[in-house]
C-alpha cells in the first residue's frame, strides 16, 4: 500500500508525538528517582563521611551523572541507573557503622598497648639512668665495660627521653598509632643499652 505524502507526514507526526508522551511520562519518575537518591544521601552523608568518605564520593559523583541525564532529557538513563545508586547511598550508614567498629576495636587495642608500654619504659630509663650515673662517677668500671659504651649510653638517654616525651604528645593528642609505634622504639633502644651494660632486659621489654 502506498501512502500519499500527507499521510506519511501525518504518521511522522504521530509517531514523533508518541516518543515526546513516552518521554515526558518518564520526566516524573526520573526527577523522583533523582530526589530520592539526594534525600538518602543527605541523611547519611555527614556520618558516612567521617569513616567511609571515598564510598561518599562514589555516589555523589553517581548523583552527578543522574542529574546530568535528567538535564539532557534522558529520562530512560536516570530510571536504569537510579535504583542502584539508592541502594549504595542507603548501604553508606551500614559501611560508616562497620567502619566506625573497626576504628574504635582498633583504638580499644593500641589503648591497651600504650597503657602496657606507659607503665613499664619509664622504670627502664630510670634504670639506664640510674646504672649511667654510676658507672660515670666509679673510678674503675667493671671489665666488660669500657668508657666509650657508658658516653653511649648516656647520649641514648637524651634519645630516649626526647622520644618518649614525642610519644606522650602524641598520645595526648590522640594520634595513638603514633605513639605506640615512638614507645616501641623507645622499648628497643632502652633494652639494646641496658644489653651494652650488662643489665638484665625485663621480659615485656625483650620480646
Amino acid at each position: 500500500m502506498r501512502w500519499s505524502a500527507s499521510t506519511r507526514g501525518l504518521l511522522v507526526v504521530a509517531g514523533v508525538a508518541l516518543v515526546l508522551a513516552a518521554c515526558a511520562s518518564d520526566k516524573g519518575p526520573a526527577e523522583q528517582a533523582v530526589k530520592a537518591v539526594e534525600d538518602v544521601l543527605g541523611i547519611s552523608r555527614t556520618e558516612a563521611a567521617r569513616y567511609v568518605p571515598e564510598q561518599v564520593k562514589a555516589v555523589e559523583d553517581g548523583l552527578a551523572a543522574l542529574k546530568a541525564s535528567l538535564q539532557k532529557g534522558d529520562y530512560k538513563a536516570v530510571l536504569a541507573a537510579a535504583p542502584d545508586l539508592t541502594a549504595k547511598a542507603r548501604g553508606l550508614n551500614d559501611a560508616a557503622a562497620a567502619k566506625k567498629k573497626e576504628l574504635d576495636a582498633k583504638a580499644a587495642e593500641l589503648t591497651k598497648t600504650w597503657e602496657s608500654l606507659s607503665g613499664g619504659l619509664p622504670k627502664m630509663v630510670d634504670a639506664i639512668r640510674s646504672r649511667v650515673d654510676i658507672l660515670s662517677k666509679a673510678k674503675q668500671l667493671p671489665p666488660a665495660l669500657s668508657k666509650a659504651t657508658v658516653d653511649e649510653a648516656k647520649a641514648g638517654l637524651n634519645g630516649l627521653d626526647q622520644t618518649w616525651a614525642d610519644a606522650e604528645t602524641a598520645f595526648r593528642a590522640g594520634k595513638l598509632e603514633d605513639a605506640v609505634a615512638k614507645a616501641n622504639t623507645v622499648k628497643t633502644k632502652a633494652a639494646e643499652i641496658m644489653t651494652k651494660l650488662g643489665m638484665p632486659v625485663p621480659a615485656a621489654a625483650a620480646s
